[in-house]
């Protein structure tokens, strides 16, 4: 009797913490995903807040850049990387072409951006941004104006454990990616919503916490954050149906 009680108890416990979990993960989901459904890229601040580093190029000491806007790259060995569109306001004007993708290198390393483009004025990211054609002046200042397209090989500079772990990772958001895609697939376009797209995020992070964890190396909190963004990332780069939620949303 008492052993009954006992499996009760702890069976109710386990269906409590399911539910707890799946609050939170839901929270969690929310934090985030806000700016991927309402975020208006023709509206950024590209005056203020400026983040400064050092470099190793002689004329160029220091660097003031702004990232506006990123996004992570899927690609067949990692997904730690990221693809970048900056402003950078005060680069030398004598700097020759390799000092210049030095420069903007550093900037790269720094923030994970293996591919990176860079202009020097806001107009040039508002006329980037348009989603009307430019027109032939438009397209000349974003010419005129586009200091450097970009793309580094951020992992090959990392140590062997460190690649296998990043592929590990890659991996197993592929493997529950394109099952999670097989089951949205199956809602009909026109009725696929944002809440659909957050019930299976958040039900794919609590069915696979534990594995999670493991592969992460983070915390609960750190690591569904992260695990939910990452696929929520694939989804968008690899789901037809995500993706028309996308463009619906923009």
């Amino acid at each position: 009797m008492l052993n009954h009680a006992t499996n009760h108890t702890q069976q109710r416990w386990v269906t409590y913490e399911g539910k707890f979990m799946k609050k939170l993960l839901a929270i969690l989901f929310l934090t985030y995903s806000l700016g991927i459904f309402t975020q208006n890229k023709t509206e950024f601040n590209c005056v203020n807040e400026f983040d400064e580093i050092e470099t190793e190029v002689e004329l160029q000491k220091t660097v003031r850049y702004k990232i506006i806007s990123s996004r992570k790259l899927y690609t067949k060995e990692t997904f730690e990387f990221s693809e970048g569109i900056l402003i950078v306001s005060n680069l030398e004007e004598k700097l020759k072409p390799k000092e210049i993708a030095k420069v903007i290198s550093t900037i790269g390393i720094k923030n994970n951006l293996s591919k990176i483009t860079a202009f020097e004025t806001c107009r040039a990211l508002e006329i980037y941004y348009k989603k009307t054609k430019p027109n032939e002046v438009e397209l000349n200042h974003l010419k005129e104006n586009l200091i450097i397209e970009l793309s580094l090989d951020i992992n090959k500079s990392l140590s062997k454990k460190e690649r296998k772990r990043n592929k590990k990772k890659r991996d197993f958001i592929e493997n529950i990616g394109i099952n999670s895609c097989e089951i949205l697939s199956k809602n009909k376009f026109e009725n696929f919503n944002k809440k659909d797209l957050s019930n299976m995020i958040v039900s794919e992070a609590s069915k696979n916490v534990e594995k999670m964890m493991k592969i992460y190396d983070l915390s609960f909190e750190e690591g569904s954050l992260v695990f939910m963004e990452d696929l929520t990332n694939y989804l968008i780069d690899n789901c037809e149906i995500v993706k028309e939620l996308i463009k619906r949303n923009e």
